[in-house]
């Protein structure tokens, strides 16, 4: 795998990261690389499949486990505020801009938002905002250039009302599947049983189905937006 120095990754919610991307945060922390989560919106809430609310407080917690599994930071934009799925009500020039500052103080060489095809609207608000902030505008105009630009997918995209983009970059994560599994039992909310799309079992088995594209035990996919060689 490439090496990267820095990399941002875009999460509209605690948990898209590690079902996007977290076997290769892992590899990639492992690697020596300054990894920085960047979530969105952050509440307490009722989920379905709880019997009761859960609360902010909970969810701080769960983001400090699993940023100690997968060796990341992080930053939460919008905590507590009730904003979890309504991402799209805010105006797309103030997520554009939040963004851009975050990519032109981290200066990441590795950028990776939510799939653009979500059915979520925060995912898809998520996506638009990341990519506009990502326009290749170069140093010499003082903007900050991400070399590397891709999109994370999950098994939840298979409900989709338009063809899938295809998935043309692949990260072997035979060796880091068994941590990506322990941060998704670490997100205790948003973790659940067969036969939910967030069930270890549904995580276990794209990646199964990845790693059989390209010849490996187990894979994650992503769209390409850009690589700058």
């Amino acid at each position: 795998m490439r090496r990267y120095e820095r990399v941002l990754v875009v999460s509209p919610h605690a948990d898209d990261e590690v079902l996007g991307c977290g076997g290769l945060l892992a590899r990639l922390a492992d690697a020596g690389a300054e990894v920085h989560v960047l979530y969105l919106a952050v509440d307490g809430m009722a989920h379905y499949g709880l019997t009761e609310p859960t609360t902010y407080r909970r969810r701080i917690d769960e983001i400090e486990t699993v940023s100690g599994l997968l060796g990341f930071r992080y930053e939460i934009v919008y905590g507590d505020q009730q904003l979890t799925e309504r991402l799209d009500t805010l105006p797309r020039r103030e997520l554009v801009d939040l963004c851009q500052e975050r990519m032109d103080r981290l200066r990441p060489d590795l950028l990776l938002l939510p799939s653009g095809d979500d059915y979520d609207q925060d995912h898809v608000a998520a996506f638009a905002a990341g990519f506009a902030a990502a326009r290749p505008i170069g140093p010499a105009f003082g903007k900050w250039l991400v070399p590397t630009v891709l999109s994370y997918e999950m098994s939840k995209l298979q409900w989709a009302t338009d063809p899938l983009a295809r998935c043309c970059s692949y990260v072997d994560v035979t060796d880091h599947l068994d941590r990506k599994l322990a941060a998704l039992r670490a997100y205790a909310t948003q973790h659940r049983g067969v036969p939910h799309i967030r069930s270890e079992q549904s995580v276990s088995a794209l990646a199964c189905i990845r790693g059989a594209e390209v010849g490996v035990g187990y894979a994650e996919a992503f769209e390409v937006h850009r690589i700058l060689l």
